[in-house]
């Protein structure tokens, strides 16, 4: 094998595995929504055969970037990521997550408002279902569900299920101030 073959085999097996990387990032809206913040979150993860784990996250603007943090109950940090001009990094020395950025993207995708879906995330991108007092939202990834976003009761937005396509399971709630 000449060298000129062998460092195009390389880089084509380097480029494959920097695009399988990419495939895998979580969408993020073309431009975030201006919705409330900080926030406070319980939040309760079930993923299926594993035990349910409950955790805490914050989540602050700081200047152009949202700081996401999330810690066990302990308040052990179990992700810390900024995003910015729509580019996840780490926040300090914790390894990333990529389960835990998936969260967060899924957290915008609920916090953006329905009448800014579009623009954010694109036509036919989504879709969105009343049943009752029950809304449900649905980012879709090649005609399936990556995320369905469930309000048991529309009139309590702050309390929802996200559901990955794997089957994860997040309970959000605000985090009470008094017990």
């Amino acid at each position: 094998m000449t060298i000129t073959r062998l460092a195009r085999c390389i880089g084509a097996a380097w480029l494959a595995a920097a695009l399988a990387g990419c495939a895998g990032a979580p969408p993020l809206p073309a431009r975030t929504a201006a919705f409330a913040l900080p926030r406070q979150l319980h939040l309760v993860q079930a993923a299926p055969g594993q035990p349910p784990q409950d955790a805490m996250l914050v989540v602050q603007r700081e200047g152009a970037a949202l700081r996401w943090s999330l810690f066990d109950l302990v308040g052990v940090p179990q992700a810390r990521q900024m995003l910015e001009h729509g580019q996840w990094r780490n926040d300090g020395f914790l390894r990333p997550n990529p389960q835990a950025r998936d969260l967060f993207a899924a957290l915008m995708f609920a916090w953006t408002p329905e009448a800014e879906l579009d623009a954010a995330y694109g036509p036919g991108r989504w879709q969105a279902r009343r049943t009752g007092a029950a809304l449900q939202r649905d980012l879709l990834e090649q005609g399936r569900a990556r995320w369905s976003v469930r309000w048991p009761d529309a009139a309590r937005a702050g309390d929802f299920t996200i559901v990955d396509a794997d089957g994860t399971n997040w309970r959000i709630s605000p985090l009470k101030e008094q017990p």
